[in-house]
């Protein structure tokens, strides 16, 4: 098990920045107004922007800087804690899960590659990220720590805790 591998930390009420070790890989701003809530992620020279779409706006979509769109998701079903992803030419799933706790997982057929979940440490509520050998692209993290963050804050305040670990499948 690594610590600390990959961790959050609030910048101020609506930016974080996202370190690999100790790196600083990237930031996210998000966005809310009365009618819309989007996010802006900065992945060391790349620009993303993350906005809801539908006309529920319960789908996802994930921009480029130059708009070409990079990652979107939609609802396979209505009745389903799951999501399909669309991403680099592959079909992910996302599914929503308690495992006891809170949990987002991205999976690519039976193969778990990225989960963002609560966790307890000493009594005190953690935020564990397990990440797969497969997770090439940090632009998942920032995907699931933007689904995630709310969660996060309901269980942790702004005190964010992490244990990383590292999944070898």
């Amino acid at each position: 098990m690594m610590t600390n591998f990959k961790t959050w930390k609030k910048l101020n009420e609506s930016t974080y920045a996202f370190y690999k070790h100790d790196e600083k890989m990237g930031e996210m701003t998000i966005e809310m107004t009365v009618f819309e809530r989007k996010a802006i992620f900065q992945i060391k020279e790349e620009q993303y922007i993350l906005k809801h779409t539908g006309f529920w706006k319960s789908n996802i979509e994930i921009e480029d800087a130059s708009g070409n769109i990079v990652l979107k998701t939609y609802n396979e079903k209505w009745y389903v804690n799951a999501a399909v992803i669309e991403f680099d030419d592959k079909k992910l799933k996302l599914i929503v899960r308690n495992n006891p706790m809170a949990e987002y997982a991205i999976v690519d057929g039976d193969k778990e590659i990225l989960a963002y979940g609560l966790d307890t440490d000493d009594g005190k509520a953690t935020t564990r990220i397990q990440t797969s050998i497969h997770n090439k692209s940090y632009l998942l993290d920032f995907f699931l720590w933007y689904l995630f963050v709310p969660i996060a804050h309901e269980n942790m305040g702004d005190n964010f805790t992490f244990t990383m670990l590292l999944m070898t499948q």
